[in-house]
């Protein structure tokens, strides 16, 4: 009687703990360290989707998709991607619930360096250092991209 007694308070503070500590979910998407997949959709020039999981491409900023130049910067990164494996690393900084990441395509192009070269993003230097500022100082001698219209850096 007294072992059943016993079992019967350890069952019930088992249901009272847990209770007590509930799981919620993150407000933060949770790191990744690393993924490698096919992106699901790609939302504009430096923003792609694996699934539910965002991820914002670290170092660069391109223009939004409802903006004049954002669907080429969107064409471009479709064009990058062209529905092959993407492998993207996590920074650990988040950007509007969006894991930011250097991203990789399937070829080892890195995709921020590419769309500066291209024309159709911009340095970031306020996150990348100015890692890319040659790249897109190049860009806007070939007037690539955006430049072909004349447009100028925003950041």
């Amino acid at each position: 009687m007294r072992r059943a007694a016993i079992v019967g308070f350890a069952i019930v503070g088992l249901a009272a703990s847990a209770d007590a500590q509930r799981w919620t979910p993150p407000r933060r998407p949770l790191p990744i360290q690393q993924t490698t997949g096919v992106p699901t959709s790609i939302y504009d020039g430096d923003t792609l989707r694996f699934g539910k999981m965002r991820v914002r491409i670290w170092g660069i900023d391109a223009p939004e998709k409802d903006t004049r130049f954002g669907p080429g910067a969107r064409a471009q990164l479709v064009q990058l991607v062209a529905g092959r494996p993407v492998q993207c690393r996590d920074t650990g900084q988040r950007n509007y619930d969006r894991i930011v990441a250097q991203c990789w395509n399937w070829q080892g192009i890195e995709i921020a360096s590419a769309m500066v070269r291209t024309g159709w993003a911009v340095d970031w230097a306020r996150f990348s250092q100015g890692r890319y500022q040659p790249s897109q100082q190049a860009a806007q001698r070939a007037r690539a991209g955006m430049y072909r219209y004349g447009v100028q850096p925003w950041r």
